[in-house]
């Protein structure tokens, strides 16, 4: 009977075990403010490297803001390194950011540390983050 539940208590262990890995694991949670609440599709991306910065999609998460124009992604298990966050709000649902006339104005976007580039991109130094611990934290405002 005890060899029963010695088993059962080292099986649940065992399944336990990549959860709480999870847990202990860096990773990163970002919370985008400022949308309109259920209208568009709201993507997050996260870079890991500078080469491949706005190239190369190291993870994304997509989906809708909340009623109160709020959208929390998170990236779990990641590797400790330097990243850098896109937020695209695709507001219309065609599957690409549209801008307005003379090249803003159209859809929002953000970048991590809320870097505001008003010609060009910012490159990856400017919007880098380190993650090295559970649940870093990245707020992107897009006013």
């Amino acid at each position: 009977m005890n060899f029963i539940k010695i088993a059962r208590f080292a099986l649940c262990l065992s399944l336990l075990s990549p959860i709480l890995a999870m847990a202990e694991s860096p990773g990163v949670k970002v919370v985008v403010s400022n949308l309109p609440p259920a209208t568009g599709t709201v993507e997050v991306t996260l870079f890991n490297s500078a080469e491949k910065f706005l190239n190369e999609p190291y993870l994304q998460r997509s989906g809708k803001a909340n009623e109160d124009g709020i959208f929390e992604s998170e990236f779990l298990a990641i590797p400790d390194g330097e990243y850098a966050v896109v937020v695209v709000h695709d507001a219309n649902d065609n599957g690409k950011l549209d801008s307005g006339f003379l090249g803003f104005g159209g859809e929002s976007y953000g970048y991590s540390n809320n870097v505001r580039n008003w010609f060009g991109r910012p490159d990856f130094e400017e919007v880098k983050i380190t993650v090295d611990q559970p649940g870093t934290l990245v707020e992107i405002d897009l006013d």
